[in-house]
Formats: C-alpha cells, structure tokens, sequence
C-alpha cells in the first residue's frame, strides 16, 4: 500500500545499511530510522522550530541517555529547522555515535530539502 505523504528510502552508511520512513503529517513531520529490516521503538525526540521568542529550535529526548539525548535531540532540531514543522523522531539503531547522527543529518537534508 502507497500513501503521498509517506515516504522510505534507505542507504549505506558506516553502520550498514539504514532504512528511513518519513511521515508527513497535517501538523508535522514523524521520521523513522533503523538499521534492521523493521522499523521500532528506540532513542527518541520531539523539537519545534525557532519561533515565539525563540531564535533556536527546542526539543526535548525520549528513551535516551546523556550522549545519545544530545545527538537525537540535534538531529531533530535540524529536521524541524530544515522543515520548519514539528519533528517526532524515532532511532532504532543498536547504538548511535556522533559521525552516523552526521551521516543520517546528511541523508535527511539532501532528501528533505530540493
């Protein structure tokens, strides 16, 4: 079944091969990252882009620790940035470092942005 406002693609990357589905809703933007066959619940963040008084975007983590909270949390600034929509983020990835949330930043911008 093929929707419009869903989108899934998936590349190669230092940590294998990455499967993402973008959803675009009425309101924002749900993205979903994994590096296995299935898509599934794992480090997690929500941001808003700047506005009302904010010059930056502002973002809030789920699920996550210290340095992965840090590395969610950016990635979803940026989508909701890029977007200018709210952004739900979801990363089921065994582990994430700072040069594959670079990676996935990468990937995201060049199919996010014409």
């Amino acid at each position: 079944m093929e929707f419009d406002d869903i989108t899934e693609f998936s590349a190669d990357t230092s940590a294998g091969t990455i499967k993402i589905r973008v959803m675009n809703m009425k309101n924002g933007i749900l993205v979903l990252i994994s590096d296995s066959n299935q898509f599934r619940l794992g480090l997690s963040a929500m941001a808003i882009p700047a506005g009302r008084g904010r010059s930056e975007p502002t973002s809030v983590g789920f699920f996550t620790t210290e340095i992965e909270s840090t590395l969610v949390r950016t990635l979803a600034e940026r989508l909701a940035s890029w977007t200018n929509q709210t952004c739900m983020l979801v990363v089921g990835m065994t582990s994430l470092t700072r040069e594959q949330m670079l990676e996935l930043m990468s990937m995201l911008k060049n199919h996010l942005l014409p």
